[in-house]
């Protein structure tokens, strides 16, 4: 019979929730975290109307109560308790793409968009020492003028 090797355990996971969540772009993370909370404040407020009010409210207390209800679901999200955040990013950013190469790649495609995305102004004849070398114009304001706008301008 063959020996078999018993150096990894079978039942232990690979890696922790944290590491796990290492490799994971930053706008990935965010949109779980929100499609979260908004399931969670969507639960509390039927859950609130589910019990009922025998109290009639007024529409600053309806808006207090909404604040209340944000903020509650907020702080759910941010002790991570629910577990919704983990099956969201199963779904849009799957474990086999959380690595270290995959993060480096996107953070390098990321970076590449971003300096495309900076205008490039360059100034061409810039440099005009006297008044006399600019064309100037100057803007009249009449009620009537040759556009339609009620400006005419004209060459100084």
């Amino acid at each position: 019979m063959s020996k078999i090797n018993n150096s990894i355990p079978v039942n232990t996971p690979v890696s922790s929730k944290a590491e796990n969540k290492k490799y994971i772009p930053e706008p990935y993370l965010d949109a779980a975290k929100g499609m979260e909370k908004q399931f969670i404040k969507l639960m509390i407020d039927q859950m609130k109307k589910t019990a009922g009010s025998a109290e009639p409210t007024s529409t600053g207390m309806d808006y207090y109560m909404d604040l209340q209800n944000e903020e509650r679901s907020k702080a759910m999200v941010n002790r991570n308790q629910v577990g919704l955040q983990d099956l969201i990013l199963d779904r849009i950013y799957p474990e086999s793409k959380r690595n270290q190469y995959a993060y480096n790649a996107y953070l390098q495609q990321t970076n590449q968009m971003n300096q495309m995305a900076k205008p490039r102004v360059e100034m061409q004849n810039a440099h005009v020492s006297t008044r006399n070398e600019a064309e100037l114009y100057q803007v009249n304001k009449k009620s009537i003028g040759s556009n339609e706008l009620g400006q005419e301008a004209h060459h100084e």
